[in-house]
């Protein structure tokens, strides 16, 4: 059964092993108190007998011990299966984490709308698991896993991306297109469909009985009855991340649950590497153009928050977006009066669609007349993606550089002058 532990935000970076003693924590800490007191008479003497020269002496002997015994910290020189800890933690994801335990390894996925930072803990045991006392707060599972069941399309790209879509028992759509892999499972029916509108067959769940079910954590969402069955949910918070790599890097948490770790990083270490070199090409950039986002929907406007992954995107790629200033990671909502009169002389202007036929400028003017009176419409700088029409639920996630490369294009055309844009397209 899956168990939350509640703790502040500064815990997050203590390593999990230390948590196994948090219930001596206050004892340990009133104990070093007292030591504190012994070790201030003792430099006392030192000072007395030998002089400052003996407290600098003393210092430079403590200073190399302390060195060498970090050195060999547990969790900086373990591997897991083969690579360093280290190499296997995020650099730019903030929803998880890895940590290492005596005979074990620690994944911690953290809900971020939570104001006290709620935790879901797993403990992850590979080979030779017998005799490891386990702490009680968190799950155990046995790693590499044999089998799971995703509720997301983002979930089926990780899979495909590694290998592991033989690895899938049931999805919450058989509609997703991820490759003829998954479309001849569905086919045989080797995957099943456990869901559908975002709700899930408890009954056929309970039959496939998956060793985890990923998911995309929503807030206000509950799983209590999956979990209540004796099922684990694992919390998949990649659409969460505020920048487009840290999105991207979820990878590694599913490569590290199915014994696919190189793999994984392999993967992770091309991609974040061709979208940094992206990026540093409009680094210094003069021109940064003004780019709104979004579109009206039901009489309000969606677009992204300044903090968002869509911002990031923007700046990436040498623009700047209208609404940075915002703090919002997530969506915002504004009514139409309020994007009109800051977004009307934006430079250029993005969103995303989902469309059967080809959307063209006199399809948009057909929803809102009013949009024909902004610059970047007038100026034919609109840019679009089509949902319908290509991957980018499926395959974009994974391919953040040739979304960046689509911006960069777009925005500064001089600098990817042989790029063939994929995603974004200019509205026709």
């Amino acid at each position: 059964m899956i168990k939350f532990q509640i703790k502040p935000k500064t815990q997050n970076t203590i390593p999990a092993r230390c948590c196994t003693f948090a219930s001596g924590s206050k004892f340990k800490f009133v104990y070093l108190g007292f030591e504190y007191l012994k070790i201030g008479i003792f430099l006392d003497f030192i000072f007395l007998v030998f002089g400052i020269s003996g407290l600098f002496r003393l210092g430079m002997i403590l200073l190399v011990c302390f060195s060498c015994s970090g050195n060999s910290t547990p969790g900086r020189d373990k591997l897991i299966h083969g690579l360093p800890l280290s190499e296997i933690s995020p650099k730019y994801a903030t929803g998880f984490k890895v940590f290492d335990g005596s005979h074990y390894q620690v994944l911690e996925i953290f809900v971020p709308w939570d104001s006290i930072n709620a935790v879901q803990r797993f403990y992850l045991l590979g080979d030779n698991p017998d005799n490891v006392t386990i702490p009680k707060d968190g799950v155990t599972l046995s790693i590499p896993l044999e089998n799971m069941a995703c509720f997301s399309a983002t979930h089926l790209s990780f899979a495909h991306a590694l290998g592991l879509i033989g690895r899938i028992v049931g999805v919450s759509s058989t509609d997703f297109v991820v490759s003829e892999e998954f479309q001849h499972l569905v086919g045989s029916g080797k995957i099943k469909e456990v869901g559908i509108g975002g709700h899930f067959n408890l009954e056929k769940l309970i039959q496939l009985n998956p060793q985890i079910i990923m998911i995309s954590p929503q807030k206000g969402q509950t799983f209590d009855p999956l979990i209540n069955a004796g099922l684990n949910i694992v919390m998949n918070g990649d659409y969460l991340e505020h920048s487009p790599l840290g999105r991207a890097e979820w990878i590694k948490m599913m490569g590290l649950l199915f014994g696919k770790e190189g793999e994984a990083m392999q993967i992770f270490d091309s991609i974040s590497s061709k979208y940094e070199t992206l990026k540093n090409l409009t680094k210094n950039i003069g021109t940064r153009p003004v780019v709104l986002s979004g579109k009206q929907y039901s009489g309000f406007w969606s677009l992204p928050g300044g903090k968002s992954y869509v911002s990031q995107f923007i700046s990436d790629a040498g623009g700047t977006y209208l609404f940075a200033d915002n703090p919002e990671t997530g969506g915002l909502t504004l009514d139409f009066e309020a994007v009109y009169a800051k977004g009307l002389k934006a430079d250029f202007w993005r969103f995303l669609i989902y469309s059967q036929d080809e959307f063209t400028s006199g399809a948009f003017l057909t929803e809102d007349p009013r949009y024909a009176d902004f610059f970047a419409f007038k100026n034919k700088k609109v840019f679009v993606c089509n949902t319908f029409k290509t991957p980018y639920f499926q395959k974009g996630l994974l391919e953040p550089q040739i979304i960046l490369s689509d911006y960069i294009k777009i925005l500064h055309p001089k600098i990817l002058p042989q790029h063939q844009n994929v995603y974004y397209h200019l509205l026709p």
